[in-house]
């Protein structure tokens, strides 16, 4: 790629030679709860133009960040999906967040909030106790939320006869897990299938009180 260098050699020079451009972390990190189409990421990511997403897209792929795969649809269309290299970058995307999340106040007047950005960071914070296999459907997009004891994957996608199942708005989800729901009632604007005290122990798998939502 024909792009300018730090001329550096050292790790964080050349990490930033790859992923230093505006933009591209962010794209990292709508994708690590998996593929998106152009249209999708497009969408995901106000305040970038078609063009300046294009060609990070273009940059990113020239560099083994992400590769194209088969979108999962009736249409001949495609989707963009981080290579091993590309998910490499989790750690450090984390790292940020966490860094981030302490210089943070309650949302300004402007500032956007999504459901999806409140999943990436909720995955390392997991506290390893609860198990539970959860779906959580969004203005109709599934989510999986898999807690095994160890670990949580937190991803788009169905969850075949999983232990809870809700659905309600974006907006509902978010404030789920911003106000727990007392014990033995649901989430307001959230429909329950399963044991209703099933959505306290989802929520209070993830050490979610140092997060400014408000």
């Amino acid at each position: 790629m024909d792009r300018r260098s730090y001329g550096q050699y050292c790790g964080v020079a050349r990490a930033l030679d790859i992923v230093g451009e505006r933009w591209t972390l962010l794209i990292v990190r709508d994708l690590l709860l998996g593929p998106r189409r152009y249209s999708e990421l497009l969408h995901g990511l106000p305040g970038i133009t078609t063009n300046l997403l294009a060609k990070r897209l273009k940059e990113m792929e020239a560099a083994g960040l992400i590769e194209r795969v088969r979108a999962n649809t009736s249409e001949a269309a495609h989707a963009y999906r981080l290579t091993s290299l590309g998910l490499g970058l989790e750690t450090a995307v984390m790292a940020l967040a966490a860094w981030g999340w302490h210089t943070m106040d309650g949302a300004k007047k402007g500032e956007l909030r999504q459901l999806e950005w409140l999943f990436v960071v909720l995955r390392p914070r997991y506290l390893s106790a609860a198990k539970l296999r959860a779906e959580l459907v969004a203005d109709g997009v599934p989510y999986r939320m898999l807690l095994d004891g160890t670990r949580a994957e937190i991803s788009r996608g169905e969850v075949p006869a999983p232990d809870l199942r809700l659905r309600g708005t974006a907006l509902a989800l978010y404030k789920m897990f911003r106000e727990p729901p007392s014990r033995g009632r649901a989430p307001t604007g959230v429909e329950v299938e399963g044991p209703v005290e099933n959505v306290r122990k989802l929520v209070q798998a993830f050490a979610v009180d140092e997060l400014k939502f408000s």
